[in-house]
């Protein structure tokens, strides 16, 4: 199911930057272009934004990191200035400000003004010679030679692929492949070759027959046909930018981050393939959480939680608490698996191997085990649970032929902080021998459950049952 209402929220909540720090950038860009008018003894003709910002797909950054921010400076020749001289000379100008010397410093074609935890303004000399782009320059202070470049003519081109776009979903679907980039942090590539790339894969026959409609369709449609791309590459090709093919847009990536970035959409295109196809709307829901995160759909989830809670969960908590005992083990198996935040597995399943998991309680993970914990018994919060994955003889698996993966599931959202805090996904084991620790936090029944991954084909061999936690 395409989920429209839930994209729609989600771009506002947790993709798009927000309006108040775009007003705050916009403000500080304001003061930037008049100090640097006012001060600097090369004459500004212009000042234009470029990149993510000039073409309306930057993002939130993850957690507390700032965003980036590009703004052209446009400039005639001025004196026998070389390349470098053009960036060390303003650099000398914010430096020597009482407002911005703390905050400046130099890259190769910039220089940098960093506002702590919020943004970076980049300032990049532009230097116009003839006119048109083959005219502009940017100053590379590291080799001290000019590069053309043309940030207007590729800002158009840009916005002509989205025009064949029905309102802003190109645009959205690009922020949803950055942000996906950003939070799996499993393949690099930069957002002005990611652009090139999504707008290569869009035509004006778009247009006219209406294909991106809205973004979890604009999103399908890409991700398949940059994957159809990408498969047809053997090798890395070489992508130039679109307006100035001498360009090359794929200099700082390598063979091997082609080949990662290659196995990686091909991976997710099955994904949203897979959740898009999907017809039952709460099941779609699980699976577009896979493509993006915890973060998806959290409302509705928290929902779904308080129902499970309030349906199973609040009276044995509270019956084992007033007893004082472990809760059977079939009690809590009435507890449904499948509830609407548990991940489901991704690698093929052959189940051969008999999984069971034991574990220690301890008052800290450097402290002595304070006892032998069983399933379903209750804990107090505060203290540490060892979980380890054996087989029946209570031997761990070779680390050298299997992975341990372990789904951990919280169930009570009361207390919870955020509903990423429900868990529910997959996590490695901590030292790679098949253990892992987890503190208790919050009251209620959760659950553990071990996954053991064969290294040579990815194939699941075995699913241990769910070890229960009462947490009191």
């Amino acid at each position: 199911m395409k989920q429209i209402a839930e994209f729609a929220k989600f771009l506002v909540d947790e993709v798009n930057l927000n309006k108040t720090r775009i007003a705050n950038l916009e403000s500080k860009t304001t003061a930037i272009e008049k100090f640097v008018s006012d001060h600097w003894q090369v004459a500004v003709q212009e000042f234009d934004k470029q990149g993510s910002w000039a073409h309306r797909t930057i993002i939130k950054p993850p957690g507390t990191k700032g965003f980036d921010a590009d703004l052209l400076a446009f400039v005639g020749p001025y004196k026998n200035f070389e390349p470098a001289q053009y960036i060390d000379d303003l650099y000398a100008v914010f430096k020597a400000s009482g407002v911005y010397g703390s905050k400046v410093s130099r890259k190769t074609r910039c220089v940098t003004i960093e506002y702590a935890n919020d943004f970076t303004l980049d300032v990049v000399p532009c230097v116009q010679k003839l006119g048109g782009h083959l005219g502009q320059d940017i100053c590379n202070r590291r080799d001290n030679v000019f590069e053309p470049t043309d940030g207007k003519g590729f800002a158009n081109w840009w916005n002509t692929r989205c025009s064949y776009a029905n309102g802003e979903s190109l645009r959205e679907a690009t922020r949803l492949l950055k942000y996906m980039r950003d939070i799996k942090q499993n393949f690099s590539v930069k957002s002005v070759l990611l652009t090139t790339l999504i707008g290569n894969q869009v035509n004006a026959l778009d247009s006219v027959l209406g294909v991106l409609c809205d973004v979890p369709t604009t999103l399908q449609v890409i991700v398949g046909r940059l994957d159809d791309y990408l498969q047809s590459q053997a090798k890395m090709p070489t992508i130039s930018n679109p307006v100035l093919p001498d360009e090359i847009l794929t200099r700082n990536w390598d063979e091997d981050k082609f080949q990662n970035f290659r196995d990686k959409i091909h991976k997710y295109r099955k994904w949203i393939d897979d959740a898009y196809t999907e017809k039952d709307e709460k099941e779609s829901l699980l699976k577009w959480r896979d493509v993006f995160g915890d973060s998806f759909g959290a409302e509705i989830v928290v929902r779904e939680a308080r129902q499970v809670s309030a349906r199973y969960m609040a009276g044995i908590t509270g019956n084992a608490l007033q007893a004082g005992r472990a809760l059977a083990v079939d009690l809590l198996r009435s507890i449904p698996a499948q509830v609407p935040w548990v991940r489901r597995p991704r690698w093929p399943m052959s189940r051969t191997s008999t999984v069971l998991i034991r574990a220690g309680l301890y008052e800290s993970q450097k402290g002595p085990r304070l006892c032998i914990l069983e399933s379903g018994q209750v804990v107090s919060a505060k203290r540490e649970i060892l979980f380890e994955a054996v087989n029946p003889m209570g031997l761990p698996f070779a680390p050298r032929d299997f992975n341990i993966m372990w789904r951990v599931v919280n169930t009570d959202p009361d207390g919870l902080r955020s509903a990423s805090e429900l868990r529910g996904g997959f996590y490695k084991s901590d030292a790679g021998d098949g253990k892992r620790w987890e503190t208790t936090l919050y009251r209620g029944v959760h659950w553990v459950e071990a996954f053991l991954i064969r290294k040579r084909d990815g194939v699941c061999c075995g699913q241990s049952d769910r070890f229960f936690v009462v947490i009191g």
